[in-house]
Parts: C-alpha cells; structure tokens; sequence
C-alpha cells in the first residue's frame, strides 16, 4: 500500500464531495507533519474577533482532525529539517516562508517513504523525488 503525506494546501479542499470520498475510501493511508499542524492553527488564529463562530468551529474541527491522525503525525525532526534545508535551493515558488514549509513536508515525504499528496502539483518538480498524486 503506498502511503501519501497530506499538503497543507490540500486542507482547503476537505469539504468538497470528491475529496471526502478519497479520504473516506483512502483513510489509513494518509499522514500528516507537524508543519502543517502549525499552518492550520496559526490561520485560524488570523481569524477577525467578529467571526469568533467561524474560529470556534475550525479550532474543533482542527482539534477532531489531531486526534483521529495522532498516531500519523510526524514531527519535524532532525533529520527532516536538514533534509529539508538541502532541498531549499531546489524550491523556486512562493514566499519564503512557503518554500521553507514545501521542503519541510517534502522532506518528510522523502524521509518516511511517502508520496506527497496535494491539490496544487505544478509548485512541485522533479526535484521532490516522491510520487505525487492530486485530489
């Protein structure tokens, strides 16, 4: 079975049929990073006071989601951030800040033998040297 490390970006589509049905149908073979742990909450933490429902239910559904993956959660470990700052002159889109999390979850990928997992293939090229598959 192979195994997918989910993108970060991939989060934004969790609500769509589609991307319901492949996780559904694909459940114990995703895993997370720690790094996108972070991205989540500190997005939801950009949330304006007036909106604090919105806040309150994405904080939960972030909460439920640590939960259900906890034993599929990698951390970012020694070996992924060197890794990872190898990889960095190899990734060319976005803020830095973007770059350093895609060789982070690249590294992870790489690290555990997963294949990346993400809606937005084209910002990764050869160099990921992991499968890539998109929902």
């Amino acid at each position: 079975m192979t195994t997918w490390l989910m993108d970060t970006a991939l989060f934004k589509t969790l609500g769509s049929p589609r991307t319901r049905q492949w996780f559904e149908d694909n459940d114990a073979s995703v895993f997370l990073s720690a790094a996108s742990l972070s991205e989540i909450v500190a997005t939801i933490a950009k949330i304006p006071m007036g909106q604090r429902q919105r806040a309150l239910a994405l904080r939960a559904w972030f909460d439920e989601l640590a939960s259900r993956y906890a034993d599929r959660i990698h951390p970012v470990e020694p070996e992924i951030a060197v890794r990872a700052g190898e990889l960095m002159p190899s990734v060319h889109n976005g803020h830095h800040r973007h770059r350093l999390h895609d060789a982070l979850l690249v590294a992870t990928a790489q690290i555990h033998g997963h294949g990346l997992l993400t809606r937005r293939e084209g910002i990764f090229g050869p160099w990921i040297k992991v499968p890539i598959a998109t929902v």
